[in-house]
């Protein structure tokens, strides 16, 4: 099993795709496969809040999603639907970790 966990280091609305998420990598082991568009992704907010999103695209913002960027930067760029990123009224933010759905 994937033991990986990051943090949103930014999240905004993309127009006609979906939400962006920055994760910036804290600790454990990654490798792009480990989220390709499809998987799912358990969030969780600082005050306790969790759910689970699925990737919906990789974003090339920044460049592919090669696993040297991610070792180089910490760094993983990704889209998920406008469903998941604002549930209740309330949307992902800068804080929230990331880390494998189970």
């Amino acid at each position: 099993m994937a033991d990986y966990r990051f943090r949103v280091s930014d999240a905004y609305f993309v127009p006609l795709r979906g939400w962006m998420l920055r994760l910036k990598l804290l600790d454990g082991e990654f490798h792009p496969r480990m989220l390709k568009p499809g998987a799912s992704l358990r969030l969780l907010a600082p005050d306790g809040e969790e759910r689970v999103v699925t990737v919906k695209g990789l974003s090339t913002t920044g460049g592919r999603q090669r696993k040297e960027r991610v070792d180089e930067y910490s760094e993983y760029d990704l889209v998920i639907p406008p469903e998941d990123a604002v549930r209740d009224d309330r949307q992902v933010a800068i804080g929230w970790e990331a880390a494998p759905a189970a």
